[in-house]
């Protein structure tokens, strides 16, 4: 059952990190259970995501079997909030970072509601072809732009690293989201 009160406790905290307020993470359940909690992040944003990728056909088509389609979503979104936790697991303990991962985590996984929340109206105005799709596309860069400094921020924040290797942590995280959105591409198109 979703903790109410633990995920607004969750998503106060992401917004005072998307204002760059490190204070963000006094708001979190550091703690094994807030670890495990953090991932009904994912319960909250699914709404959302939904939505994004019915708004999303024509970048991003779906296969023609809806029962497929679902699936293929489905797989994908789980896969997306396990990967780049588990991929980040590795690089924080090969840095030596281990003992500040939980608190990474569940920052990680409560900004995402954010960022999902963000994308929508972008997909909106697209969608509804009020604007051209070249300022549409200027909006999405800009906002990417904003998401990808958002992540940096968190992960220099929670796990106390350098540029280059913050900047690591977050390419790896776009690369994952890429190649599982590839995948899911493929896998519509095969069906």
């Amino acid at each position: 059952m979703l903790d109410l009160a633990g995920a607004a406790r969750g998503i106060a905290g992401a917004w005072r990190l998307a204002r760059l307020d490190a204070n963000g993470f006094r708001y979190f359940d550091i703690s094994d259970e807030g670890f495990w909690k953090s991932f009904q992040a994912a319960i909250v944003a699914a709404p959302l995501f939904i939505l994004l990728v019915v708004l999303r056909t024509d970048e991003h088509p779906l296969s023609d079997d809806p029962l497929r389609a679902i699936f293929i979503e489905t797989i994908g979104y789980v896969i997306g909030w396990t990967a780049y936790p588990l991929a980040a697991w590795y690089l924080a303990s090969a840095l030596d970072k281990g003992q500040r991962y939980i608190a990474y985590i569940i920052a990680y996984n409560w900004a995402n509601i954010l960022q999902v929340t963000a994308f929508v109206p972008v997909a909106l105005l697209s969608a509804s072809g009020l604007l051209p799709g070249s300022f549409i596309v200027l909006l999405a860069l800009l906002l990417t732009g904003a998401v990808i400094y958002y992540q940096f921020f968190i992960v220099r924040t929670a796990l106390g690293v350098d540029v280059l290797p913050a900047l690591g942590f977050v390419a790896i995280d776009l690369m994952l989201g890429l190649a599982i959105d590839a995948v899911e591409t493929s896998l519509h198109r095969a069906g």
